[in-house]
């Protein structure tokens, strides 16, 4: 397959990695905002990211969108929504197939189907690590059940090691480079299959991880197309996110004190947002720096009816930073997930026309492709199996 990767940055390079390696990739073409960054992540790979091993897969830096597509058979995009957009529209126009990361602003939800279908695209999105693998790992366990009641999914990215003042480390820069994830809204949930919504950072739980630790959870929301499938339309769902213990109260109290508070403050003559005053001054201090590594957990529940009686399915999906290519574990799960969806698209396992729901368009054998893809990098997935009621964890 030859492949136009659009965005070289930390997920972008991951994904890279893992379609110049793939054995059916006869070139990628790299693009980004930044050339410099193209070419950097074009010779990285020539090298061997890292391994030694030397690529099969020809890897060019290319300057424009326009000779991207037409080199290319099959698009993969891992940048923020506003270029992913405007990128779609060219694709999809050269009648290229497009997997990418990125979730779409909930306001423009509704319209993506319609706008993509109408230009006759195949667009799969989102398809990385949440959203994307969460969602089809949903799916892998409720179709072994008769019937689902609920699901309890729980995902994050931790420093292999929490450090003052959050336990929490920023990975990736960029764009969100003084955002962090302490923002104050509703998480949505489904009840029934209707949604629900809790305060974000909520519902504390713990979880035992071997070989990570004890983490703690909060309700954090979940892809509002999650319960469209058949499967789950009328379980109840709870996505929590995952992070050193400590962090939700952290975050709880600068609230109560009003530290997060979207509304501006006068501040001796200035128009001050708090939340994002506390951003500023926390941000450097968790910065990731070069000796710091990274670790990511998916880890979902289904419970139900299996045979007439009642049963719990479960998978995890545990990685950690890899020191031999650099690659942390969020881009890796992210990335390598994109490169296994990019090459659905380019064998045309997957098609359709509109915007196609990861969820809903793999099937179980696909999935489990998807899967193996990861597991092939180096990635431990425990698949489907049945848990004991002591072993079953409840929220």
């Amino acid at each position: 397959m030859k492949v136009a990767l659009l965005g070289c940055g930390q997920m972008g390079r991951a994904a890279a990695y893992a379609l110049a390696t793939d054995p059916g990739t006869e070139e990628l073409l790299l693009l980004d905002r930044d050339p410099g960054q193209a070419a950097a992540l074009r010779d990285w790979l020539q090298d061997g990211g890292g391994t030694g091993n030397r690529p099969a897969a020809t890897v060019r830096a290319t300057g424009g969108l326009d000779s991207a597509l037409t080199g290319c058979e099959v698009v993969a995009m891992a940048m923020p929504w506003a270029p992913t957009d405007e990128a779609l529209h060219a694709a999809v126009g050269a009648g290229r197939p497009v997997a990418a990361i990125t979730r779409p602003p909930t306001a423009e939800l509704s319209l993506l189907d319609t706008r993509i279908r109408s230009a006759g695209g195949t667009v799969l999105l989102p398809v990385g690590l949440e959203p994307g693998l969460t969602e089809l790992l949903a799916v892998h366990l409720a179709q072994r059940l008769d019937r689902v009641h609920s699901l309890e999914i729980y995902c994050g990215g931790i420093p292999t090691e929490p450090r003052e003042p959050l336990g929490y480390t920023a990975f990736f820069g960029g764009e969100n480079d003084h955002h962090l994830p302490i923002a104050q809204r509703e998480a949505l949930a489904l009840d029934r299959g209707r949604p629900v919504h809790h305060p974000r950072f909520s519902g504390v739980v713990t979880r035992e991880y071997a070989g990570v630790g004890r983490l703690e959870a909060y309700h954090d929301g979940m892809a509002p197309w999650l319960g469209e499938h058949p499967a789950l339309r009328d379980a109840d769902c709870t996505q929590k996110t995952l992070r050193w213990p400590g962090f939700a109260r952290v975050v709880t109290e600068l609230a109560r004190l009003g530290l997060l508070a979207d509304d501006p403050v006068d501040v001796d003559g200035s128009r001050v947002v708090p939340r994002r005053l506390v951003e500023r001054v926390l941000s450097p201090q968790v910065r990731a720096t070069a000796d710091d590594r990274d670790a990511v957990v998916l880890d979902l529940t289904a419970h139900g009816e299996l045979d007439g009686r009642p049963a719990s399915l479960r998978t995890t999906v545990v990685d950690i930073a890899d020191e031999t290519t650099g690659l942390s574990a969020m881009a890796r799960t992210t990335g390598f997930t994109m490169a296994a969806a990019t090459r659905l698209l380019a064998e045309r396992a997957v098609t359709g026309t509109g915007w196609i729901k990861p969820h809903l368009a793999l099937s179980q054998e696909l999935t489990e492709r998807v899967m193996q893809s990861l597991t092939g990098r180096g990635v431990t997935w425990l698949p489907a199996h049945e848990v004991a009621e002591a072993e079953r964890p409840h929220l």
